[in-house]
């Protein structure tokens, strides 16, 4: 009985979507990415997966709608931050560590969710991108990765969506399948 059980907490359709989700948020995010900065073209795929990865938590179309726009906001707002902060400094831990403060302040006062959280994570990418790569300009850096971002969480939506349209199909199957044994 309870191998069933643990058997039955195996979905392969919830493990096939994400996957195929990370495969085209990776080949969209470092394609997008080295086609401006080669360098820097796996991290971009590393934050189109992880977008993806956000967009997929709950596998219906508008839990992922709302976790995906989520997502292209903080990566918006951080990388906006990153790039004001690098017009005037150069990367430092310091610096960084009070653009964070800054970006909180902001996130609470604009009542972005989990207090943008994604935008932190966006900030803290910019600026450690633009001390490995100073010769990367901040507003590109910044815009390749809101692009990141936004590839990601269009491929996970994209792929939450193929699946809602797969459920209604298998759906309308089921119930053709058992008007026809009804005749």
């Amino acid at each position: 009985m309870k191998i069933l059980d643990i058997i039955r907490r195996i979905h392969p359709d919830n493990a096939f979507l994400k996957c195929m989700a990370v495969w085209l948020s990776y080949f969209f995010g470092s394609y997008v990415t080295g086609h401006f900065h080669q360098e820097s073209s796996a991290i971009g795929a590393i934050l189109a997966c992880t977008s993806s990865i956000v967009v997929l938590q709950d596998n219906d179309l508008k839990n992922s709608l709302h976790n995906g726009w989520l997502r292209v906001l903080g990566t918006f707002i951080g990388a906006f931050i990153a790039w004001m902060y690098l017009l005037f400094y150069s990367f430092s831990i310091a610096g960084m560590i009070i653009a964070v403060f800054v970006l909180e302040v902001i996130c609470m006062l604009l009542k972005v969710p989990d207090n943008g959280k994604m935008a932190t994570i966006t900030l803290t990418v910019v600026l450690i991108i633009s001390h490995e790569y100073p010769g990367v300009p901040s507003w590109e850096n910044g815009l390749l990765r809101f692009s990141e971002a936004a590839v990601g969480a269009a491929s996970g939506i994209f792929m939450v969506w193929v699946e809602f349209i797969f459920q209604k199909f298998r759906k309308m199957w089921k119930q053709r399948k058992m008007i026809l044994r009804k005749i």
